[in-house]
């Protein structure tokens, strides 16, 4: 019996994660890519950057409340003024590499908006 409520239990669970992860793909944000490794990096005093273009391509104006890293290495800087429906952004993470530990980095970064949530991935290795 406690093995069939926690089967149950994790199921609800699952159908929950999933539905709010297909809801978050279908609110209308989009971005030229989800993903970016940065390959090797040196452990030195540089930043690396790279860039995403997110585009609204929802029916109504689309804010951005907050883009949040998974890291202090990593910074996010983007405009906060509100993309009419069509227009695009660019979203550049910084990475600074000084701050990061040797070996493989997995970053995730989460886009807060009005129409929900979008995350991204930077990767690589630092050496």
């Amino acid at each position: 019996m406690i093995m069939k409520r926690l089967l149950l239990t994790l199921s609800l669970i699952f159908a929950i994660y999933t539905v709010a992860a297909q809801q978050s793909e279908l609110s209308g944000i989009s971005f030229d890519k989800k993903e970016y490794d940065f390959g090797r990096v040196p452990r030195e005093n540089k930043n690396y950057t790279c860039t995403f273009i997110l585009e609204n391509k929802t029916d109504k104006p689309l804010v951005l409340l907050s883009v949040n890293t998974s890291c202090s290495c990593l910074k996010a800087h983007y405009s906060r003024r509100p993309l009419k429906v069509g227009d695009k952004i660019n979203i550049t993470m910084t990475l600074e590499a000084s701050k990061m530990d040797k070996g493989l980095f997995h970053r995730v970064v989460e886009v807060h908006t009005n129409s929900g949530v979008a995350r991204l991935v930077v990767r690589g290795m630092s050496e």
